[in-house]
């Protein structure tokens, strides 16, 4: 299982980057072991797994960080208010 992980997560980030070799570039191991690890054979390094995720993260993630929406309606205040029938 832990495999499929590591397959799916660079298949991904090299999707993400351009392409196997430009990902191999980035993460400075040579083509033969990414497409090892892609293929599910051999398990990474975890600094080098590390940065493929931060890839796929950075990559993925909503501009602007994790927000509340701007639409959202504001609390309702139950002390203030108008009178009725006063």
């Amino acid at each position: 299982m832990a495999s499929r992980v590591y397959s799916r997560t660079f298949q991904k980030a090299a999707e993400l980057a351009g392409g196997s070799r430009k990902l191999a570039n980035q993460l400075r191991v040579p083509i033969a072991e990414l497409e090892k690890w892609i293929a599910g054979a051999g398990i990474p390094p975890l600094p080098t797994f590390l940065k493929a995720i931060d890839l796929v993260l950075d990559e993925t993630q909503p501009r602007g960080g994790l927000s509340e929406p701007s639409d959202a309606t504001p609390p309702r205040d139950c002390a203030g208010g108008s009178p009725v029938n006063a």
